[in-house]
């Protein structure tokens, strides 16, 4: 009996209705919103990044070009969802600022995870200001060959010679070799260039 009153008062409850649906509207809305930021975030990163080509303002070579674009969009998305899901938490009615007082700063430093994820970010970062590889640059990562399609704060993609794609954490790379930078121009001669005219 006391299952069936809930059912009912739950069902009948047009208060609680209401505000379910509240919160779903809020939800979506917060997504939504989020998805104009990262298109509008976009829009700015390519024209900002056209701009620097067209006037050779710290031009980069194109490989770290489309690189760091990427990564520069990578840190928004992150940004951005990160904030969506605090946003939608608080719209459920989780008191995020009652939450985050309990969690132990030192212990979320100390954690395994959040190690990882230093681990990784830092990585990624050595990895392109090393120019160690960019994106479209032929690589072999922990023995897989493949074309680096995406660096990212956490991991790397490439996709293989088989054309399947491999993921790997940054903190996790231990061995590249870099067939694209590997590459030896072709250098002509005055002679050379003389023989090839005649």
């Amino acid at each position: 009996m006391k299952y069936i009153q809930w059912i009912q008062q739950t069902l009948f409850n047009t208060g609680k209705w209401i505000d379910i649906s509240e919160v779903i509207i809020k939800i979506i809305l917060i997504f939504i919103i989020a998805q104009i930021v990262i298109r509008f975030a976009r829009s700015v990163i390519n024209k900002i990044f056209d701009f620097r080509f067209k006037t050779k303002l710290l031009r980069y070579n194109e490989r770290k070009e489309i690189t760091l674009k990427k990564l520069c969009l990578s840190i928004v998305m992150y940004v951005v969802y990160f904030i969506v899901l605090i946003t939608s938490l608080e719209a459920i009615g989780i008191n995020m600022k009652a939450l985050l007082a309990g969690i132990s700063v030192a212990g979320f430093i100390t954690g395994l995870g959040a190690q990882n994820l230093i681990k990784d970010i830092l990585n990624g970062f050595f990895i392109l200001f090393e120019d160690q590889f960019s994106v479209g640059d032929h690589v072999s990562i922990n023995d897989t060959k493949g074309t680096v399609e995406e660096i990212g704060l956490r991991t790397t993609k490439i996709r293989g010679v088989d054309g399947e794609f491999y993921f790997f954490a940054n903190s996790n790379i231990t061995k590249v070799a870099n067939y694209t930078l590997g590459e030896i121009p072709e250098i002509h001669t005055p002679e050379q260039i003389k023989t090839r005219e005649e």
